[in-house]
């Protein structure tokens, strides 16, 4: 996230990583960076030593999160690809904290690529190659096929919570045609799925989630979306030309992944909130999977 946690100071962040994980660690520094968590870089003796991340309850519980840290560490252990958090002096990979669960990877020096190349093919094939690891949650579709119903009944009045609210009730209700067709769409579709075939998935391996090191090493980052899923949920991440896949499978991860987007920007703008980074990239994103779906018809 752009803006620090409202319910967790960087000293008490300071104070469990220090206690559970590292007690050389001096100083913290907050770091606008992804979108869905709160990222710190944690130094000792004068340098970068860990990446620090706070992840809300979005998409787990307590429980899940730290089984899905332990299947990426499990991973890790085979698949030089996979960055995984490193456990506590407890055994655990996450600790709960405020809202949400803090985990620790190692800082590694490096950069971003900009385009997915020839080792990130080879590393989403071999992680889909790759045995299940012990504790993985299995993918579930989420969309409700109320969804609709819910946003109509959601945009009837105006939403007065948060100065971006009036916005982003105007972009649902002027997309609920495309929503609509999209859900008929995509539970149609419901019916391929085959959870015989599913296989370990990272579920957003683009270029956003790599990071090339210094050393030459490609590595997949944050690991808090992996799942037990159909092999396309990571084609969709711009690999459509580059892996096998069914087209129609890859179409079913694209129209879960838009029609989720859209009812979780909706709730959150729907409540109060403040206009900052966040909420800004928030109303950003409803409108571009909005415009997604428009652009299916």
């Amino acid at each position: 996230m752009h803006e620090p946690p409202q319910d967790v100071s960087t000293d008490e962040v300071l104070q469990r990583v220090r206690t559970l994980w590292d007690p050389e660690v001096t100083a913290l520094e907050h770091l606008a960076v992804g979108f869905g968590g709160w990222h710190w870089r944690a130094d000792a003796r004068g340098e970068p030593r860990w990446f620090v991340t706070l992840d809300p309850p979005l998409w787990h519980t307590a429980e899940s999160a730290e089984a899905t840290y332990a299947a990426a560490a499990s991973l890790a252990a085979t698949l030089t690809c996979v960055h995984a958090s490193v456990p506590s002096a407890q055994g655990r990979f996450t600790s709960t904290l405020g809202p949400g669960w803090l985990s620790l990877t190692p800082w590694v020096t490096g950069r971003r690529p900009t385009t997915i190349d020839a080792d990130a093919v080879r590393a989403v094939r071999d992680l889909h190659a790759a045995p299940a690891p012990e504790g993985i949650l299995t993918w579930e579709p989420a969309v409700s096929p109320e969804l609709v119903d819910e946003l109509a009944a959601l945009t009837a009045e105006p939403w007065t919570a948060g100065p971006l609210g009036e916005p982003a009730r105007r972009a649902v209700r002027a997309g609920l045609a495309d929503v609509r067709r999209g859900l008929t769409a995509y539970l149609r579709l419901l019916d391929r799925l085959d959870p015989s075939a599913y296989v370990p998935t990272h579920g957003e391996p683009g270029v956003h989630n790599q990071w090339r090191a210094d050393d030459g090493r490609l590595l997949l980052l944050d690991w808090e979306t992996l799942r037990l899923a159909p092999r396309e949920r990571d084609v969709l991440a711009g690999y459509a030309d580059l892996l096998p896949h069914d087209p129609a499978l890859l179409d079913l991860v694209r129209l879960e992944w838009q029609l989720s987007e859209v009812g979780s920007y909706a709730e959150w703008l729907h409540g109060p909130h403040q206009d900052d980074a966040d909420t800004r990239t928030a109303l950003g994103g409803l409108r571009e999977e909005l415009a997604g779906l428009a652009a299916t018809r």
